[in-house]
């Protein structure tokens, strides 16, 4: 009897073992970790980057207007610009002549009419319309009016320089000089104009109708 339970406890031992040994060999559960920044060589690659090294004010040690940094999103929520739409316009070249003269000989208008259209098109797209092809084949015909359309009532607002120097992981590449303009417009100049757009093309059937009132409905609020 002693050695029958001998056995059944050696037995007992090594079972326990064994599962102890399978807990310990059982692989661990991975640490959460951050993602690393892809690398090259071992070296971590960065966004090109630039630094302003030299500005419109530099001279008289004044400081760089606040328009200048600031998106048009941004701008429209100033008090500075209340009831109007803004517009900034941009030119790079390694030529300070070079970035003022393609500024001063900008087509004003016909620059201002693109970037209204493409601010009505942006609208559009965010309003989820879906497939309905009557209501985007409406607007398509309202884009086209825009293209024709002549924009009036702007002014501008400020022009700015400066003069940026990149940097590719770490190191110096080109400098640049960035021509910056800012043209500001009433609201209700822009809205009535695409309201008036929404309203030339006719619609010739029931469709075409709700169509149009879905387009109205979009923009009735500006853009």
């Amino acid at each position: 009897m002693i050695v029958r339970r001998s056995v059944v406890y050696a037995a007992s031992l090594v079972m326990v073992l064994g599962l102890l040994a399978g807990c310990s060999s059982a692989p661990k559960a991975a640490k959460d970790t951050k993602p690393q920044p892809v690398t090259t060589q071992g070296a971590a690659i960065e966004a090109p980057s630039f630094k302003i090294i030299e500005n419109q004010n530099s001279a008289l040690g004044g400081e760089i207007p606040f328009w200048v940094t600031q998106d048009t999103g941004a701008l429209e929520q100033d008090p500075r610009f209340k009831d109007n739409y803004v517009f900034k316009i941009e030119q790079t070249g390694a030529s300070l002549t070079g970035v003022k003269t393609l500024a001063n000989n900008l087509d004003a208008p016909s620059e201002i009419g693109r970037l209204v259209n493409t601010r009505v098109q942006q609208k559009f797209a965010g309003a989820q319309v879906g497939d309905d092809q009557a209501v985007s084949t409406y607007f398509e015909n309202v884009v086209k009016t825009l293209a024709n359309a002549t924009i009036s009532g702007f002014r501008k607002y400020g022009e700015f320089w400066v003069l940026k120097q990149y940097y590719d992981n770490g190191s110096p590449g080109k400098k640049e000089y960035t021509y910056y303009v800012l043209y500001t417009i009433p609201r209700n100049k822009v809205d009535q104009l695409v309201q008036d757009a929404v309203a030339e093309t006719k619609p010739q059937s029931d469709a075409q109708t709700t169509a149009k009132e879905r387009v109205k409905q979009i923009f009735d609020n500006g853009l």
